[in-house]
């Protein structure tokens, strides 16, 4: 794992553990006029969206969205707003999602983890972070609706779900292990020797 690996996979644990312990005071979407119940692909599930969203916590800005690859794809949280990190189209603007989650204080947050896909790769990018609070449930996934139904993982698209229940029967994040493919580490140390194990 080179130092630029190093770097990109510590900053998703640190920074998504910096969120521990914080109020949430707003999440912000990037929306057009024409777009739907805060949806830009109209599903049953959740709220499927093109760019990345913007989670203040305690008056700070964290952006998780669809960058970790070159190609943007797989998760990624950046501490700052979405427009520093992504390029959002001028009919777009910034529109504060009203969900019962705000205003409560994340107790904890985890990242479910795949094998990059591609022929070759070796490694592991976030395919869902998951945020939990006393009483909901917030989950965030790189994956991409086709004909209102969610069948294609690692992409540019991002997926917000907010019922448990709806990741349970999708296989999403702690309901994806096994033949899902999802996997969870601790820490980074932890992910380094299992990806060190990739290479033998």
């Amino acid at each position: 794992m080179t130092t630029d690996d190093t770097k990109l996979y510590s900053q998703q644990f640190d920074n998504l553990n910096r969120l521990v312990g914080k109020r949430i005071d707003e999440i912000v979407f990037y929306l057009d006029d024409t777009d739907k119940d805060f949806s830009e692909v109209q599903n049953s599930y959740g709220k499927s969206l093109y760019t990345g969203i913007d989670i203040k916590v305690d008056n700070v800005y964290f952006s998780i969205g669809c960058r970790f690859t070159d190609f943007h794809y797989g998760l990624t949280i950046s501490e700052g707003r979405t427009t520093e990190f992504e390029f959002i189209e001028e009919e777009k603007s910034p529109v504060i999602f009203d969900t019962k989650i705000i205003g409560q204080t994340i107790k904890s947050v985890d990242i479910y983890w795949m094998k990059i896909p591609w022929d070759g790769a070796v490694g592991y990018y976030p395919q869902e972070f998951v945020i939990k609070t006393e009483n909901d449930f917030f989950l965030l996934s790189s994956i991409e609706i086709n004909n209102g139904e969610v069948n294609t993982e690692f992409t540019n698209e991002l997926l917000v779900i907010e019922n448990e229940e709806t990741a349970k029967q999708l296989q999403l994040g702690p309901y994806g292990f096994g033949d899902n493919g999802r996997k969870s580490f601790k820490n980074f140390e932890e992910l380094n020797e299992a990806d060190k194990k990739n290479w033998l």
